[in-house]
């Protein structure tokens, strides 16, 4: 049995390696899934600016918050210490969640309320597109670069 382990290792190690790879996309896939179902809406703050992190690749840091909790994360858009964005949120597991970049808050910024809990898709007080959100959550799911960070 050993000998046909060493013999095969490199036959086995490709199986390993594919079988994880095969489930780090099932696994991403799902938490899309479960975020598009319940999904909910706040503002995230850049706590750093862009920078290279050591092993980890390049990405902003940002915290955002949801009831009496703060999450902290990482994201590869390009913001700089203090830049405030719209974040989507899976409601049920508020750590899961993605960076909205595609739309740009800052006009709205200045009397801006966020609920403690964030904002259901209707009560978000600027226009946004679940359409839109859904494609981009969705083709997200093609960079697993910031979901590997976690």
């Amino acid at each position: 049995m050993k000998k046909f382990i060493s013999e095969k290792f490199h036959i086995i190690l490709a199986i390993s390696v594919l079988v994880f790879i095969i489930f780090c996309l099932f696994d991403e896939n799902l938490w899309v899934k479960k975020m598009l179902k319940a999904p909910k809406y706040t503002i995230g703050e850049a706590v750093t600016d862009w920078h290279q992190k050591n092993n980890n690749g390049v990405g902003t840091d940002y915290k955002y918050q949801v009831g009496n909790k703060i999450y902290f994360k990482t994201t590869n858009c390009s913001y700089k210490k203090g830049d405030k964005f719209l974040i989507i949120f899976d409601s049920i597991k508020p750590k899961n969640a993605k960076v909205l970049d595609i739309y740009s808050i800052e006009n709205y910024l200045i009397d801006l309320k966020v609920p403690k809990n964030g904002w259901k898709y209707q009560d978000v007080p600027f226009n946004i597109d679940s359409n839109t959100i859904k494609k981009y959550v969705q083709d997200w799911n093609v960079e697993p670069f910031e979901y590997i960070q976690k």
